[in-house]
């Protein structure tokens, strides 16, 4: 990615003069609505679905909500950077993808149309252990690109450890 993240909040407003509006809109609300509008049923509801009641997934937006962006106005700020590192994973922005397995049922390319994006954005994905496609190819697909694996835990310990084996090949440096 050649231009920082911040820089998409200026081309916004630069664009919006001309009365462009963007072609996505950033409400997280009304993405969701949406996707409800183009996916079917199943996997729209297997995307935004929570687990049980749902209380976890509410409790995490609530927590979500408290956080305020504060404007800075009148401070230098030609010099503003999003980067950060996690578990020693450098990214241009505190921002992964979910280990959302099965991705096949929202787009053939499942999984590797989210490598191939995050790669060049240097975002980690998360590969789920329920992934439509295999660690090799996805990691084929992520080339440079950083990545986690997510290991949902088999009660066979040889498919454990192979599982095990081939993240730590196609995620180097993670486990």
């Amino acid at each position: 990615m050649t231009a920082p993240f911040g820089a998409y909040q200026a081309e916004i407003y630069l664009l919006g003069l001309d009365d462009v509006v963007p072609a996505f809109t950033t409400d997280g609300s009304a993405l969701e609505e949406s996707a409800k509008r183009i996916l079917e049923p199943g996997p729209f509801w297997y995307v935004a679905g929570a687990a049980g009641s749902g209380a976890t997934a509410r409790a995490n937006r609530e927590a979500f909500d408290r956080w305020r962006i504060v404007p800075r106005m009148l401070r230098d700020a030609t010099r503003r950077t999003l980067a950060t590192s996690v578990l020693g994973t450098s990214m241009p922005a505190p921002v992964m993808t979910a280990p959302l397995g099965v991705q096949a049922i929202l787009h053939p390319d499942g999984e590797l149309a989210t490598a191939r994006a995050t790669a060049a954005l240097g975002v980690p994905m998360i590969l789920s252990t329920a992934s439509s496609q295999t660690i090799e190819d996805v990691a084929a697909a992520s080339g440079d690109g950083p990545r986690w694996y997510q290991l949902y835990w088999p009660n066979d310990d040889a498919l454990t450890a192979s599982l095990v084996g081939r993240a730590e090949a196609g995620c180097p440096g993670v486990l």
